[in-house]
């Protein structure tokens, strides 16, 4: 009984509705429209492109300067016309255009300075293109709803106004999408209308930040060139497995001989190094804390290096080991030198270049590929001798940086130091106690441990500390020592005193920083990491006949390099601490200076500049990237070291490189990709429309509409998922048979034969009541 009762209720509207359209299917023809003139057409023309670009207050007084009266006037609803729908693309025109720009500077590329005023202004703008192109997008989803409600079956009542509401994300979540999606519309009509509002949406909130990151040149360091560089010197020779005493002449022995390429020049840094911790906090505020500096400078021929030590406690979660153990590491000498001159090629080059990056905040030269410098490891253990008669074996600490997991648990003793050792028997305690030099100051025995057991050492030193009475105290020192592939950077800034700096970071095989589930380390602030056998890569063995150069006399207090070093020890550290920092600085030092007489090989590509007759490197080829800037030999060049060196320099560019650029371009490409399709889509129909862009347009529409029970209970708001589901059209309709044609909101479903015969005709103005405008003139009376 109650589905016979809604039958009957719908059969009942559905009459009362055809009633109201009682003359749909009347026989009378249209009136015949006049033909515009040519005035009216470009009258039409402006009043169209300032509707198109949301110029409604300019509309109102362009009529009302012409004369062309400010009543009301039927419209066309639903043009047909290619001329128009060009003219109503404008809107598109400058935000479309923007984001093409920023899109293509950022991808071409182009540096601006070391500074540029008025970057606010950049923001500003930005924000503008933002609403630009939000208003281009609400155009966009206002003509796909449009065209529903025009010509299709009907569009769901949640998406009438979805156009106006793009910026709000919360629509995402609305009964209105909600209500879209489970309206009875087709499955396909439905898909495409919520992937359009869910997109139009997502690009209205991004599309802003987008054009911002886009627009606003960013600081940072740019490409400037690249080149390779080759030297006369293997891989094998600069960075050999075994270093022995062959690769150092005699004359190193003597501290007034040492030259650069000797292992113990600028050996006083490190006197500074430790001179500088025992002074960086002031004695009352020690509290028994010694604080070292990061690094401290050694040079080259023509470039400054870092000397980067440190100090602290391997941790193994595995076993009771936890030795205090120095690190160290600098730049390999050599090649910071071949870096320097290129870095001072690349300045000669720019001076005789008119080239943009003239203006820069700073450059640098990187090489990032086939390069290794040393990392070296110390840590010591104290014992003690107690005379001529002491037969106990020693013991070394097992080498650091190493799993114990890598080492027989034989050979490992924690009886002889106070931490884990590996006993070597082939070194007496009297042997020990005859090393060379004055029993009142430090003394070094090297000695060349064996890899089986001592796996992963390079070479082991016995240091004698100065005697008391019979009992001699020692220090058993295991160092190790690699070459690991690291990056190299020299900046030579504008502003600098003129000496290129050389810096470096760590990187393992794989370009990352190796990873141990063994130890959990702290290491330098993270500037490197050494871990075997992950890193380094290529461990060193050391000779005792390479390490004696380590500690040569020294004239001035007559005594060696190594005792001098110790006068300086850390105050608030012990012997040891301090021994390990000295001999893993002197190391590092040391093994930098390999290879230090090889240089850059190759003839400099030149271009004359005429107003100078001046030859200065090719910056045409060198800063594009396009080229070498030196001419090697192949065949001599096959085994020589070879670097690729990229520039950049620091200041203010658009550039696509970085996570954030290539994002935002891709959005905006999106924005323009809808664009272009909507705007051919315009053209080639003619189709295109202005009516109902406005919340007020909606409602007036709506107010000249009949009512409809559908929407019962509603005027004061709306709870219930089901009106936001009703399909809602804009059909024609008359209120008498003798009245012109309006336009009306029909909600629900109506029967397709009747939708087909009241759709809106294209290009026929709409606008006439009749009736209702007797009824309203009645009402006043």
């Amino acid at each position: 009984m109650e589905n016979k009762t809604r039958t009957e209720d719908v059969e009942i509207a559905s009459l009362q509705w055809t009633s109201s359209w009682g003359s749909v299917s009347s026989n009378k023809p249209l009136p015949e429209v006049p033909k515009p003139t040519r005035t009216q057409k470009i009258r039409d023309y402006i009043i169209t492109t300032l509707r198109s670009l949301g110029l409604n207050l300019f509309v109102y007084f362009f009529r009302s300067y012409y004369g062309f009266g400010l009543d009301e006037k039927p419209k066309v609803a639903f043009h047909r016309h290619r001329g128009k729908a060009l003219f109503r693309s404008l809107i598109h025109v400058i935000p479309f255009t923007v984001a093409m720009v920023e899109i293509i500077i950022n991808w071409r590329g182009w540096y601006l300075g070391a500074n540029v005023n008025g970057l606010s202004a950049f923001q500003f703008a930005a924000k503008l293109h933002e609403m630009a192109m939000q208003s281009s997008l609400a155009v966009i989803v206002f003509s796909y709803m449009r065209s529903e409600l025009f010509s299709g079956s009907g569009l769901p009542i949640g998406a009438m106004l979805s156009g106006l509401q793009l910026t709000q994300i919360s629509y995402l979540w609305s009964m209105e999408l909600w209500g879209i999606a489970l309206s009875a519309i087709s499955y396909r009509r439905k898909i495409g209308i919520i992937l359009m509002i869910m997109l139009a949406v997502v690009l209205a909130s991004t599309t802003g930040p987008s054009s911002a990151v886009l627009m606003i040149p960013r600081l940072d360091y740019w490409p400037a060139g690249r080149t390779n560089v080759w030297m006369n010197i293997t891989s094998d020779e600069l960075w050999p497995s075994r270093v022995g005493g062959s690769l150092v002449p005699e004359s190193c022995s003597q501290a007034p001989n040492v030259s650069n390429i000797c292992p113990s020049s600028e050996w006083q840094s490190i006197y500074e190094f430790l001179s500088i911790g025992n002074q960086m906090i002031p004695s009352p505020y020690t509290n028994g804390i010694s604080v070292t500096p990061y690094s401290v400078q050694v040079s080259g021929r023509t470039a400054l290096r870092q000397l980067i030590i440190g100090h602290h406690r391997y941790r193994n979660v595995t076993a009771p080991y936890n030795p205090q153990v120095a690190q160290a590491t600098t730049q390999q000498a050599a090649v910071a030198d071949a870096l320097s001159t290129v870095a001072s090629l690349w300045s000669m080059a720019l001076q005789y270049h008119n080239s943009p990056f003239s203006n820069l905040r700073d450059v640098v030269q990187t090489i990032l590929n086939s390069y290794n410098q040393p990392y070296t490891l110390a840590s010591c253990g104290a014992d003690v001798i107690e005379g001529e008669a002491d037969k106990r074996p020693i013991a070394f600490p097992i080498p650091p940086g190493s799993s114990p997991n890598m080492l027989k648990k034989a050979n490992i003793t924690m009886s002889v130091l106070e931490m884990m050792a590996i006993i070597y028997p082939n070194l007496t305690r009297s042997e020990i106690l005859r090393t060379p030099g004055p029993t009142s100051e430090y003394r070094i025995k090297w000695v060349e441990l064996p890899q089986n057991p001592f796996n992963g050492t390079s070479i082991g030193a016995v240091i004698l500390q100065p005697a008391v009475n019979e009992t001699q105290q020692i220090l058993l020192c295991n160092l190790s020592a690699g070459w690991g592939s690291s990056s190299m950077n020299i900046s030579s800034a504008p502003a600098s005193s003129g000496t290129n700096v050389a810096t470096s970071s760590i990187y393992d095989a794989s370009g990352k920083l190796p990873q141990s589930s063994d130890y959990q380390t702290s290491l330098l602030d993270s500037i490197f990491r050494y871990e075997l056998p992950l890193f380094p890569q290529k461990t060193i063995s050391i000779g005792e006949d390479w390490a004696r150069f380590l500690n040569p006399m020294v004239d001035a207090p007559n005594t060696t390099v190594f005792n001098a070093l110790m006068s300086q020890k850390l105050i608030h550290k012990g012997d040891a601490t301090s021994a390990g920092i000295i001999l893993a600085g002197l190391l590092a030092n040391g093994l930098s200076r390999i290879g230090l007489d090889s240089q850059i090989q190759g003839e400099l590509r030149t271009k004359r500049d005429p107003a100078t007759n001046f030859t200065p490197p090719d910056a045409s080829i060198w800063f594009s990237g396009k080229g070498d800037i030196f001419k090697v030999d192949p065949k001599q060049a096959k085994d020589w070291v070879n670097f690729r060196v990229d520039s950049s320099v620091e200041g203010y560019a658009y550039s696509i490189e970085g996570l954030a650029p290539k994002l935002t371009g891709t959005i905006l490409l999106i924005y323009c990709f809808i664009t272009i399709i909507h705007v051919l889509y315009s053209l080639l129909s003619g189709v295109s429309s202005t009516s109902w862009d406005s919340i007020s347009e909606f409602m007036v529409l709506a107010v000249n509409s009949s009512p409809t029970d559908k929407l019962r209970n509603t005027c004061a708001g709306i709870i219930s998922m089901n009106v936001f589901k009703l399909p809602v059209r804009v059909l024609r309709s008359k209120d008498e048979p003798d009245d012109d044609e309006h336009l009306e909101l029909v909600f629900g479903s109506v029967d397709e034969s009747v939708a087909k015969k009241t759709r809106i005709n294209e290009n026929q103005r709409y606008g006439t009541m009749l009736s209702r405008e007797g009824e309203h003139e009645a009402i006043i009376k």
